[in-house]
């Protein structure tokens, strides 16, 4: 990798990735693998789906890791990727919280 570049990954780049593809996703959070869909996101955390009848909320502040198959992402899932398909989208991030 050069010393040139200026790529930025970040935890939620790759939520926003995995939601735009509807693609399930893996987070660690405090020592805890949680699984699921993005269902729902704003800069400060997102909802996973886990297709059992369970909701989590997850702050992004608290994500550790993301995991996801990039066969998910890549594929081309033109019926059952979220309606704006594959435009580029802005990565979820996390902002301050004030009061």
């Amino acid at each position: 990798m050069s010393s040139q570049s200026s790529t930025l990954f970040t935890v939620g780049t790759l939520l926003r990735h995995a939601q735009d593809s509807g693609a399930p996703v893996r987070v660690l959070v405090q020592g805890t693998w949680l699984d699921g869909r993005i269902v729902g996101a704003d800069s400060l955390g997102v909802i996973l789906d886990d297709g059992a009848a369970q909701q989590v909320l997850v702050r992004l502040d608290s994500v550790v890791a993301v995991a996801f198959s990039r066969a998910d992402i890549d594929e081309d899932r033109d019926e059952d990727a979220r309606a704006h398909g594959r435009r580029r989208r802005d990565p979820i991030e996390a902002g301050p919280v004030g009061g």
